[in-house]
């Protein structure tokens, strides 16, 4: 994993704090957990970095880890190995909570900012493998060939929860002829062009990079769920959606599916006045980070304070911030 792994270091300008009624002097060295090469959380932790490095003091440093996930970033933020990390607002509960993945309470994390996009727990199937939904797989049998994000991504994670709620599990699959392979973005998007693949369970933004091209070269069946599916997923923290038409090459309908939006969580060490400055440079910003990434089209800047509704405590220097701007009460 270490092999993997790619700094991004900033070397940054100096910046008085006045909001905080002192200056920001000493340099500052972050983690951000993100995850794999070619996933969009990957292209939004570079760009933070790209607009944090125009607010920190000179020396300061931001190294982008292309690992993770949501549930493994949480775990990241608690052994100290991340200081900030991109996670959803159902996966950070569990952690919070201690709950679905989780043992026990990750009492470290704090919320900085939340309703940065909007995510779907995408089922994706080529329409060479005639699978036209779960359902068919678990009544007929099917063999089919699942790949899905890295161990620990919340893709990865959600599949027991999704295939139980079409009451079918990994094993079933397995014992059917069929496999479930957790990799890369880049080797699930690849063995889907090839043919290697059947079905990709992807969480994904609106214009997914990985996805848009896939399906530039590959006919693909955006697969529905169900009313009954989405209630049982709900169970677990998931929210309703709706995939809008023509998002996707050849995704000519809405689909129903279950999401969250992304947060951006940070260690409760994290000194108030960096997470304030932090948490205003990435609120104030959207127009940049639109242009950036076609998935923060949906970040609602007036609502990124509300993860404490979701069970997510604010860091302080988050709250100190949305209340000096009016936002909370």
């Amino acid at each position: 994993m270490k092999k993997m792994l790619l700094i991004m270091t900033a070397v940054l300008f100096c910046f008085s704090f006045p909001a905080q009624g002192q200056d920001l002097k000493s340099p500052v060295h972050l983690r951000l957990a993100s995850q794999d090469l070619g996933s969009a959380w990957y292209v939004y932790g570079a760009n933070f970095a790209k607009l944090w490095r125009n607010v920190l003091p000179r020396g300061s440093t931001i190294d982008v880890l292309p690992y993770g996930g949501g549930p493994a970033n949480s775990f990241l933020i608690e052994k100290g190995d991340a200081d900030l990390a991109l996670s959803f607002t159902a996966v950070a509960n569990w952690a919070v909570q201690g709950k679905v993945l989780h043992k026990k309470k990750i009492e470290t994390i704090r919320g900085l900012a939340g309703s940065l996009d909007r995510y779907y727990l995408a089922v994706i199937a080529t329409k060479r493998s005639g699978i036209t939904s779960l359902e068919e797989v678990a009544k007929k049998k099917l063999p089919a060939r699942f790949v899905s994000q890295p161990v620990g991504s919340t893709a990865e994670s959600s599949m027991p929860l999704l295939f139980a709620a079409y009451g079918m599990s990994l094993e079933d699959i397995k014992s059917w002829g069929g496999s479930v392979t957790p990799t890369s973005t880049g080797v699930a998007q690849a063995q889907m062009t090839d043919g290697k693949a059947d079905i990709w369970i992807q969480v994904v933004t609106a214009g997914h990079p990985a996805v848009s091209e896939l399906a530039l070269s590959t006919e693909l069946n955006f697969l529905p769920a169900s009313e009954e599916v989405i209630k049982k997923m709900m169970e677990s923290g998931f929210e309703k959606t709706v995939l809008p038409a023509k998002v996707f090459k050849g995704q000519d309908k809405e689909v129903p599916y279950v999401g969250f939006p992304t947060v951006l969580i940070g260690h409760q060490d994290l000194k108030p006045e960096v997470a304030y400055l932090l948490t205003k440079t990435i609120v104030e910003n959207r127009d940049a980070l639109m242009k950036a990434h076609a998935g923060f089209k949906d970040f609602k800047p007036e609502e990124a304070w509300k993860l404490p509704q979701y069970g997510i405590p604010l860091h302080p220097g988050a709250e100190k911030y949305y209340r000096d701007k009016g936002m909370m009460k």
